[in-house]
């Protein structure tokens, strides 16, 4: 019952330009690791990712701070539209409380709404959590990719299909 409840607190909605020194801090904190030490993103990429019509870009927020987000483009432009996740982040301490499958679930609902029929994702070979967390919501491994995150640090193509509303695990 209380992770409902902490679930149930966690609003999410699309990001705002107000949201950026939040979302620098989650990129610090999720993404300052070696297998993605080039891989965050700046305040000009958020920037981009802001204005982009064909851009998701969503945020949760607990307690009135933005604790996570989910951002990708949707390639309405292929028969069906596509959709990448270019990043998923939440906060440390608030990890493992249901905000990151809020966030999915959020994106792949609302990728939906084009068209899409498949969503895809890099993710690094070392990064096992990430990893067990995209299996666990149906993401399955396509194509590893060779020095994708520098020498000698493999990444790891998975992707989804979306044949019916979206579901966790």
């Amino acid at each position: 019952m209380p992770e409902e409840q902490e679930q149930s607190a966690v609003e999410i909605r699309p990001a705002r330009s107000e949201d950026m020194d939040a979302l620098l801090g989650i990129e610090r904190q999720c993404f300052n690791v070696y297998f993605y030490d080039y891989y965050m993103l700046d305040r000009r990429q958020f920037e981009c990712y802001l204005q982009d019509p064909e851009c998701i870009f969503l945020v949760a927020v607990h307690t009135g701070r933005v604790v996570g987000d989910i951002l990708g483009p949707v390639e309405t432009w292929r028969d069906p539209p596509k959709a990448h996740i270019d990043s998923i982040g939440v906060l440390p301490e608030v990890q493992h409380q249901g905000i990151g499958t809020r966030l999915l679930r959020a994106f792949l609902n609302e990728v939906r709404r084009y068209g899409c029929t498949r969503v895809t994702l890099e993710v690094s070979t070392a990064n096992a959590t990430g990893l067990a967390f995209f299996m666990k919501h149906s993401f399955r491994k396509t194509r590893l990719l060779p020095d994708y995150y520098g020498r000698g640090l493999p990444g790891q193509l998975m992707t989804v299909e979306l044949t019916s509303p979206y579901r966790a695990s």
